[in-house]
């Protein structure tokens, strides 16, 4: 219990750590921009870059590809495929998941439906959906279009059911996938950015619908086949002419790393069943780069790949050049760069793809850990950093006033990006959750799970700069000039809402934390009586006093076991998600009976004021745990864990 009590309070809801320094950087100084063409230079820094990141982060290996001009520049493996059998990565021939990075092929196939006109891009998805067992309800007078759906602005909850199971012969239909697991409309389309895997399952189905074949068939016949992607699929499991290249997943655990089996994905529209090569995602890039054409194969008119990587939806009205969302391209704008791409997140594998149109350059990166999660955002930072620098002077000083405007924003502001309606909304909360200070001399602080403290400066009001940097927090007020809304220009898909101080992380842990002590100290009272009054000679309790104690024994047993259940759901929150444990399911029957034995203690709480069981201090303990187990099933209604 003392190892669940440290894991509620550890996640870094509290901001106690030191923020990060302050560093005044005279750019204009140091401006001297390398000349990405110059191959030799670009293999030397990223020889040294990657080497640096793959000890630093933990990872096996990488992939690397830069093109520019039509050209692959470089394509390189970084490291090891497989440690056991000491195979090394081959841009050329090793594949890797590359999870949501995979997206940009189901968008660029949902844009050729709509360029030849059997799509259009704001008409109602139900209107394509009339062969077909999956429909979006009318939750909302606007009804949800593939417009809405390539911006992840469509309004949907957050959910991986159904997304995941554990083995490939498991795997069934997109339609009857999508017709199970439809996560709730949980706000009008086209209001904020949330992301949305179900919103693009949805139009690669819609696609598939209309062109009168499965989706796979679809993208390998108009995309795959025309940019000889040949090392490139959505089958599970892999052929066998490529398991033999495939890399292997790691973690890094106790001074090893240790190999996983890849994972089932079930909706190959969101990507998680994508599988490429290095090489094969050059020619993608190249594609997109070359207003749709790679040699002699056009995928896209120039004016389609114009809009996709144009800006389609804006997230700030106080500050419009923050990184928006193209048509299922996240901006990803710096040093005054244009940079559109996608990045995507599986439990071992770790990808990013940049292109930046107006260089005719792409950057494309994979790794084998998830080490390397930000180190995929390090490298395109060096890479701009390098290439195309910014010779801005940062603001590193908060103007007069600052300190006052910066505390008026402090709170918790979470993702839009969650689970409205299940246990999933664990995962979202607890990471997807940026805690909000200030400091008295005027700078904006933000934590998140993962992520530390990090510092930033007003520029003007509601917008923020990191210390010495370009990335920008940007809040949106209501009418009452109340900050409710942040947004992040180094995240385009996300909306983050102000939420209420008893729905704050700090009060969550605080409750939790609180409620295992209590918990706790109530089991060693009720076990320890009895050895208590032997030991003092004490005449037993009455059978009410030993029913009342005995219901809430049992109750902060319940309590815990279903805390305990839920924290290592989360804690493997994949396989939860691909085939519920009997653990879980245990679990969610124990939070009703903990709930319906809450409700009992109360009710035994009067009695033992009424008839005076035990001393004044014993009562008020009693009363005590109780409450706590009210604030705590309260806590867990906020969680979803008990919905009700």
């Amino acid at each position: 219990m003392l190892v669940l009590v440290a894991v509620l309070v550890s996640t870094p809801a509290i901001a106690t750590g030191a923020t990060q320094p302050v560093h005044s950087i005279d750019r204009a100084a140091e401006v001297q921009s390398s000349d990405v063409s110059d191959r030799a230079e670009l293999e030397r820094w990223l020889d040294e870059t990657m080497a640096d990141q793959l000890e630093r982060h933990r990872v096996p290996g990488a992939s690397v590809v830069v093109v520019k001009d039509e050209e692959v520049l470089l394509s390189k493996g970084y490291g090891y495929a497989d440690l056991e059998s000491g195979r090394q990565v081959d841009a050329n021939e090793t594949v890797f998941s590359i999870g949501s990075t995979g997206k940009l092929v189901t968008w660029t196939a949902v844009m050729q439906g709509i360029e030849d006109g059997r799509l259009e891009r704001d008409s109602d998805v139900n209107d394509y959906l009339t062969d077909s067992a999956v429909s979006v309800p009318d939750t909302y007078s606007e009804p949800i279009t593939l417009a809405y759906l390539g911006t992840h602005s469509a309004g949907f909850e957050d959910s991986l059911d159904g997304m995941i199971v554990d083995d490939p012969v498991e795997i069934r239909p997109i339609e009857e996938i999508l017709v199970e697991h439809r996560p709730a409309r949980v706000r009008p389309p086209d209001e904020f950015v949330a992301y949305s895997n179900y919103g693009t399952a949805l139009a690669g189905h819609v696609l598939a619908e209309q062109s009168d074949t499965t989706f796979v068939e679809y993208v390998d016949e108009r995309i795959l086949t025309p940019l000889e992607m040949d090392d490139t699929t959505y089958a599970q499991p892999l052929p066998a002419n490529l398991e033999s290249r495939r890399a292997i997943g790691y973690t890094y655990q106790d001074g090893d790393y240790q190999a996983h089996q890849p994972l089932v994905w079930t909706l190959p529209p969101e990507g998680g069943s994508f599988q490429t090569t290095g090489a094969d995602m050059s020619r993608f890039m190249l594609a997109h780069l070359n207003e749709g054409s790679y040699d002699s194969a056009r995928i896209l008119e120039a004016e389609s790949v114009e809009e996709m990587h144009g800006r389609q939806f804006t997230k700030s009205q106080i500050d419009p050049e923050l990184n928006g969302m193209g048509y299922g391209f996240i901006e990803m704008d710096q040093n005054g760069e244009r940079i559109v791409g996608h990045w995507g997140d599986m439990p071992r594998f770790k990808s990013l793809l940049a292109l930046f149109p107006d260089r005719d350059v792409g950057l494309f990166v994979v790794y084998n850990a998830p080490g390397d999660g930000p180190g995929r955002f390090e490298l395109l930072d060096e890479f701009t950093d390098r290439y195309y620098p910014n010779s801005d002077e940062p603001v590193v000083d908060p103007p007069e006033g600052a300190a006052d405007r910066a505390r008026s924003l402090t709170g918790d502001y979470q993702s839009l990006t969650v689970s409205e309606s299940s246990w999933q909304r664990i995962l979202g909360v607890m990471t997807r959750t940026y805690t909000v200070g200030a400091t008295d001399d005027g700078y904006l602080t933000t934590t998140r799970l993962g992520e530390g403290t990090r510092r930033w400066v007003e520029v003007q009001p509601g917008v923020y700069q990191e210390s010495g940097g370009d990335e920008r927090p940007v809040f949106q007020f209501n009418e009452d000039g109340r900050g409710t809304h942040l947004f992040r220009g180094a995240f385009g898909p996300a909306t983050y809402e102000r939420v209420p101080w008893y729905e704050s992380l700090a009060v969550l842990q605080g409750v939790l934390a609180v409620g295992v002590l209590a918990f706790v100290s109530v089991l060693l009272l009720w076990l320890g009586a009895p050895l208590w009054r032997r030991l003092r000679d004490r005449a037993g309790p009455s059978d009410s006093e030993r029913l009342a104690r005995g219901l809430l024994g049992v109750v902060s047993l319940l309590w815990l076991v279903v805390l305990v259940i839920f924290l290592l759901a989360w804690i493997n929150f994949n396989a939860e998600v691909a085939s519920p444990s009997l653990a879980l399911q245990t679990g969610m029957i124990l939070r009703y009976v903990a709930l319906l034995g809450t409700a009992g203690a109360v009710v035994a709480a009067g009695f033992v004021w009424r008839d005076g069981y035990w001393n004044t201090p014993l009562r008020v303990h009693y009363t005590g745990a109780t409450l706590l187990a009210i604030l705590v099933a309260w806590q867990l209604y906020l969680l979803r864990v008990l919905p009700l």
